[in-house]
């Protein structure tokens, strides 16, 4: 069973993570299997785990909760095609090579374009110190990573709650 995590960016580009193991720990230490620096992030946030061939996530009890398909969980069994949320940042699950097209998690290109006010907002501000982050990382611990490969999966924006339909993407 091959299991993907994917990252969909606001411009459409999509960047794939591979589970590594039957048990993967997210979070934002950098001895997770998949860091993600950022201060929504708790130290180990959630872990996805394969069990039976099904894939299931598990919150460890995380600040900010985990999210799938737009609603807390504490530990649920997940398909593919749902949609993980940890922090700010959300993945598409892709089990098996399905789904294999992630046009429908993109928002309509007839939708108004979102009016941001004038002042950043947290979430922005976070946003842009995140990609500080990245590049941090990725120059500092090339060596030593023994994390997933995220370095340049965040470029150009996130998707945020306000890009994702979720009441269509479960119809």
């Amino acid at each position: 069973m091959e299991v993907n995590l994917v990252f969909i960016k606001k411009d459409g580009t999509t960047q794939s993570f591979s589970l590594p193991s039957a048990v993967t720990f997210i979070g934002r230490r950098q001895d997770c299997d998949m860091c993600i620096p950022l201060s929504v992030v708790s130290r180990r946030h959630c872990e996805i785990y394969i069990e039976y061939n099904k894939v299931a996530v598990r919150d460890l009890k995380s600040r900010n909760g985990t999210f799938v398909n737009g609603k807390p969980i504490e530990d649920i069994q997940i398909k593919a095609g749902d949609t993980l949320t940890i922090g700010q940042v959300k993945f598409i699950v892709q089990i098996d090579g399905e789904p294999a097209n992630f046009d429908k998690y993109l928002p309509a290109a007839d939708e108004p374009a979102i009016q941001r006010p004038i002042a950043a907002s947290q979430d922005e501000t976070q946003e842009a110190d995140f990609e500080d982050i990245i590049k941090e990382l990725s120059n500092g611990n090339a060596e030593q990573n023994k994390t997933m490969d995220i370095d340049n999966a965040f470029k150009g924006g996130f998707l945020g709650d306000d890009d994702f339909d979720l009441d269509s993407d479960l119809a």
